[in-house]
């Protein structure tokens, strides 16, 4: 058996690794022949311990094959763990011991940790096909079958020399496996388990194995601001209920009030306490009536967690000063009308959408389709349109253009129909123009295509292009880095500026050399697409002091998981509501003056509650922070104006003023939105690629984006770096580790 991979602290070859050999025979009944000594002179005593090399340990299966294939032939499971127990040697792989006897400390049994874990799989459907499975994973030196011919175990060598850490190595590697269908005996988890000697004549070794490491989970050098804090549950339960007294936010509404019990008898009985304080805001409070009604939401089913308790604090503008970072919420679609919520659920269930993507594409689409046809006006003097800068950020294959392919198809129908009007318009302005002069209708003009999406465009194009539709442009990138890159092509900074200047809606000219100037006075052009969190930095780079970024919005959930095949096809009639409440709102009229939608008293008071609360937040929360939620006071009218569409779109508002329910909506979707804006400028803060050494900064320019192990270590070795240097490099954050044998730079 070959030894080529090294491992540990004095580099010695894998199969070199020192193994403490036992017998732990009971005593032998009158059927049971006693073990003779044999080979390396193995010992029978069960009080002595002989040390073999893992290589040695691994042929000594051969040894007693008679034993083993009596044991594989038995079909009771008994019965083969017994005669396992007292006919075979096992030994500790994973350390090298003093004693294994009861009563003594870790501390004092481990000599040696060996850097290796060995995984058991047992009760495998197709024990070969499994193995190949398992081969593929760069990690296993040796994979072989289990005792009882029915399993496997394979053994890993690990990045670590403490085994205090062992336990840390084999949870990860336990998550690794199990994503890819395997499960993993959890009695592994103890470095000083023993593994009972097997045979297989076929077995896998890789001598030139990956040492596994822990994946990278290390964050980038944060502001304090937005640096989460370590605030232990029952203390952050506590500043949040007190904060809500403080503000003594009556719990009038019923529905309300049984979410938050809900939400806080997830605690059990922790929670109780809470909702009597907060419940008692209430002018309604019955001390009888609330007891009881928490005692049924203890013996009740739900799904419904504390993190719902967070989230309708966030709502009432409930945020402790301690907090300015605002946790991670997940999209509140609720705030969403009834039949955009059955959209949102219907092409999550069976479209696979990431609620997180579809729910703001949605928005976005329903905004820009009302366009320059309404404003929210905030106060006299002040109005705001739909107009939304967003970015789904999300890796690939993460379902991001499915999501916006859906959103988009009514406004991309509409896009349709009107190219056909122009195309026939055009065709008969031409014939007409072939015309005698004299013959020529005077009246007929040039016919202009009214296009609302645009991917590809000048800054003349597109403001010639809002000129021929002036209610609105949707200007899309399926990858928004495209649009970044197209930036400055003839003056730099001149494209941020006009971007800048177009967020608030109001006129614009593009001057260029040897071209007319193009203005246009009244601008509503929203921009959206995707893209993946480790170009982040890219898209913000030296547009975070001008302010550019902080105009955009990011959907940024905590993690979206690879979604699974669905056989169930969705009702044709979802897409065909979304068409429907598309189509209302853009039967808004707009002659060139938009309707101006005025909040009613309730939203004004929410409003100005919400905007002091965030003023607080902004002069609590340091610069960057204050920088991140300056354009939510514009972006929450906004928002408010959009669901008040939306509600129009669905027949359920006229769209005569902001109701309270729309407000209360906005200010949620702001607190979302700010959350995932925080996760944003994690990302993009800084490179810490501009400050690598000479010879590492060439290295990681000139690797791939994605690339295999062997590949990186060519790029490494034309350049001079040794592949054990490279390999720890591997490990830091400027890689991520996409799985076993294969990474990705996280920055460009």
């Amino acid at each position: 058996m070959a030894n080529l991979t090294k491992i540990g602290p004095d580099s010695r070859p894998i199969g070199e690794t020192p193994v403490c050999v036992f017998h732990r025979a009971t005593i032998p009944g009158k059927n049971d022949e006693p073990i003779e000594r044999r080979g390396k002179g193995y010992l029978r005593d069960a009080n002595q311990m002989q040390i073999l090399t893992l290589a040695e340990f691994l042929q000594l299966g051969s040894e007693f094959r008679e034993e083993i294939q009596r044991i594989r032939s038995m079909a009771d499971k008994a019965e083969r763990s017994r005669l396992k127990r007292t006919t075979l040697p096992a030994g500790c792989i994973s350390c090298k011991v003093k004693t294994r006897l009861a009563g003594i400390r870790k501390e004092d049994k481990i000599q040696q940790y060996n850097s290796l874990i060995v995984l058991d799989f047992d009760n495998l459907e197709d024990v070969d096909a499994a193995k190949q499975d398992l081969a593929q994973l760069s990690f296993f030196w040796y994979i072989g079958l289990s005792v009882s011919g029915k399993g496997l175990f394979g053994i890993v060598p690990v990045a670590t020399t403490d085994w205090r850490e062992h336990k840390h190595y084999f949870e990860a590697l336990s998550r690794e496996l199990a994503d890819i269908g395997y499960t993993v005996d959890a009695a592994c988890s103890d470095e000083t388990r023993l593994r009972f000697i097997s045979i297989d004549d076929h077995p896998y070794l890789n001598d030139n194995c990956d040492i596994y490491e822990l994946p990278d989970e290390s964050e980038e050098e944060l502001p304090e601001e937005f640096r989460p804090r370590d605030i232990p549950d029952d203390e952050r339960l506590e500043m949040y209920v007190s904060l809500w007294e403080q503000k003594h936010i009556p719990l009038d509404d019923y529905e309300e009030w049984l979410t938050i019990g809900m939400a806080l008898s997830s605690l059990g009985e922790t929670g109780r306490a809470a909702f009597h304080r907060l419940s008692a805001c209430s002018k309604k409070y019955a001390p009888e009536d609330t007891d009881r009604k928490f005692n049924e939401l203890l013996k009740s089913t739900r799904s419904i967690g504390i993190g719902s308790f967070y989230y309708r604090c966030h709502q009432r503008g409930v945020i402790p000063d301690s907090i300015p970072h605002y946790e991670c919420i997940p999209f509140p679609v609720e705030v969403l009308p009834k039949k955009v919520q059955e959209i949102v659920r219907e092409t999550h269930l069976h479209q696979n959408f990431p609620i997180d993507y579809i729910a703001p594409c949605l928005l976005f689409v329903a905004a820009l389709s009302c366009g320059n046809a309404a404003v929210i006006e905030m106060q006299t003097g002040w109005k705001e349109k739909p107009l939304l800068y967003l970015a789904i950020v999300g890796g690939r294959g993460t379902n991001k253009t499915s999501c916006f392919d859906f959103a988009l198809a009514p406004i991309r129908e509409k896009d349709d129909q009107e190219y056909e009007r122009y195309v026939s318009e055009k065709a008969l302005y031409d014939a007409e123009f072939l015309k005698p002069l004299k013959e020529r209708n005077p009246k007929l003009e040039m016919p202009m295509y009214q296009q609302y999406i645009l991917s590809d465009f000048t800054p003349e194009v597109l403001v010639r292009q809002h000129k021929a539709n002036p209610r609105g442009l949707i200007v899309f990138f399926d990858e928004l880095i495209g649009f970044i890159y197209s930036f400055n092509k003839y003056r730099s900074g001149a494209d941020e500026q006009m971007w800048t200047q177009l967020f608030a809606g109001g006129g614009v000219t593009v001057n260029r050399v040897g071209a007319d100037p193009v203005k246009i006075n009244d601008t509503c052009i929203g921009v959206f697409g995707g893209i993946q969190p480790e170009i982040l930095v890219s898209f913000a780079k030296g547009k975070i002091q001008n302010g550019f970024v902080d105009r955009w919005l990011f959907a940024f959930p905590e993690k979206v998981p690879y979604p699974k095949f669905n056989d169930i096809d969705i009702d044709e009639r979802i897409a065909q509501s979304w068409n429907k409440i598309i189509q209302r709102i853009l039967s808004l009229p707009f002659e060139g003056t938009p309707k101006v939608v005025k909040l009613s008293p309730g939203a004004k008071a929410l409003y100005k509650e919400w905007f002091d609360n965030l003023s607080d937040q902004k002069n609590n929360g340091g610069s960057s922070f204050a920088g991140l939620a300056t354009k939510m006071d514009r972006y929450c009218g906004r928002f408010a104006l959009v669901l008040e569409v939306l509600k129009f779109g669905c027949k359920q508002s006229k769209l005569l003023d902001i109701s309270e329910d729309s407000m209360r909506g906005a200010i949620a979707l702001s607190y979302y939105f700010i959350a995932c804006g925080i996760k944003a400028h994690r990302k993009f803060i800084s490179s810490p690629v501009d400050e690598l050494p000479g010879m590492q900064k060439t290295i990681y320019d000139e690797l791939p984006q994605s690339f295999e192990t062997r590949t990186g270590l060519l790029v490494a070795e034309r350049y001079g770096m040794p592949e054990r240097t490279f390999k720890r490099w591997l490990s830091t954050s400027l890689f991520r580790k996409i799985t076993h044998g294969y990474y990705e730079k996280r920055y460009r």
